[in-house]
């Protein structure tokens, strides 16, 4: 019965360590590539033993929210984050429906060989090629996004700069008669180019939110972008049901 009694109150300190740790991480109160307390640090703090402090850390380690670094210590990590959408969305949508001017400006477009992480996001064979489009992002006249986008050229053979400029991408891309229908996005906090800080008007190495999305029409992928989001102008929000 004793070692029952033991094991019981090992298992509700291990969980309470769990929760007061994260919470400190989720909370902002332990920043990303912040150091984390030692292992002794934590045991006195917290009151617990060295065995429960190391298996809350292995266990923050799995979920993703701590790395460690051999002789260095351990440190909370940049949690990347992966959401499915259920409605698809397109960012003038979101700021038009809240009287937001949305613009943007057509920095680059240009016909490439698709290769390395562009070809296989795209599903392309080797000698495909893709549209690479790079515009920055304006929401009431100040830029706050660089989006770069790669469309495969065999699904719209005669894109031009000069369609997107008029009708969008989107809605270029229904002009091939191809539809925009559900997109799967990768969000994870990135550092800012030089050249991307200038565009934005911001600091290097400033924070920013990359966005890696892909676009699909039926089963085809009909897009790939990415799109880096100043991090004061980043709001996210999930709806679960």
């Amino acid at each position: 019965m004793n070692q029952v009694n033991e094991e019981a109150k090992s298992n509700y300190k291990y969980s309470q360590l769990y929760d007061i740790l994260l919470s400190k991480i989720t909370s902002g109160i332990w920043k990303p590539n912040d150091k984390m307390p030692t292992e002794r640090e934590l045991c006195q703090r917290y009151n617990v033993s060295r065995i429960t402090v190391r298996d809350t850390l292995d266990r923050l380690s799995k979920d993703g929210y701590i790395y460690r670094k051999q002789g260095k210590g351990t440190f909370v990590a940049v949690r990347q984050i992966e959401q499915k959408l259920t409605k698809f969305y397109t960012l003038r949508e979101e700021f038009e429906a809240k009287g937001i001017e949305h613009t943007n400006k057509i920095l680059s477009f240009q016909t490439l060989k698709a290769l390395g992480k562009v070809k296989k996001n795209l599903n392309l064979e080797n000698e495909d090629t893709v549209y690479e489009l790079i515009r920055c992002l304006y929401a009431d006249k100040v830029p706050y996004a660089i989006e770069v986008s790669y469309i495969p050229t065999k699904l719209y053979p005669e894109m031009t700069r000069d369609l997107i400029r008029e009708k969008g991408l989107y809605g270029s891309m229904q002009f091939f008669n191809i539809i925009p229908e559900r997109a799967t996005e990768n969000l994870r906090a990135v550092k800012l180019s030089k050249e991307d800080a200038l565009t934005l008007g911001v600091k290097k190495q400033d924070t920013a939110i990359r966005i890696e999305r892909t676009t699909y029409s039926f089963d085809s992928i009909i897009e790939y972008t990415i799109t880096t989001v100043k991090g004061d102008s980043f709001y996210y929000t999930v709806e679960l049901s």
